[in-house]
């Protein structure tokens, strides 16, 4: 997959945030992960499709807030690893498919000013990509079962 960072956005409005997406199905439970700062790191469990997913972020003191781990617990364990300091987030991408009779998210990708990070998982199914400019990547929400069943994110204005 060439990784375009174009398409299509759904944007609604919050009090402080754009939601866009979610990508994916109705099943499974909502999830939500709002970051304190920038993000800094991405945890992601993946084999076929995306199992689970974890976030860090880092405020302006300093101080590492930590999400909880979404989803279920197979699959192959990585890390995105994102240098504040020198680099942003300013792109996710993937794919929405079908696996295990249901439909999760499959694959996705990180991009920064500086990294491509991916894509993890398998490039099965329809693609969805959010490239930002004028916005900051503010956090991720979806919903969950075994595997991240949807994903979509929080964007704040800059």
């Amino acid at each position: 997959m060439v990784d375009d960072c174009g398409g299509n956005l759904q944007l609604r409005s919050t009090k402080k945030f754009a939601l866009i997406g979610p990508w994916g199905s109705s099943e499974g439970q909502n999830w939500s992960f709002k970051a304190e700062g920038k993000i800094m790191k991405i945890i992601i469990n993946h084999g076929e499709c995306i199992d689970s997913i974890g976030f860090a972020s880092q405020d302006d003191d300093g101080n590492v807030h930590h999400s909880p781990k979404f989803g279920g617990y197979g699959g192959d364990y990585t890390e995105v690893n994102i240098d504040i300091d020198v680099e942003e987030l300013n792109c996710i991408s993937g794919t929405i498919g079908w696996f295990d009779s249901k439909v999760v998210v499959t694959s996705l990708s990180f991009s920064t000013d500086v990294n491509k990070f991916g894509p993890f998982g398998s490039e099965n199914g329809t693609h969805f990509s959010v490239p930002i400019s004028k916005a900051r990547f503010a956090g991720f929400y979806g919903r969950c079962s075994d595997y991240i069943d949807a994903i979509g994110v929080y964007l704040n204005p800059t």
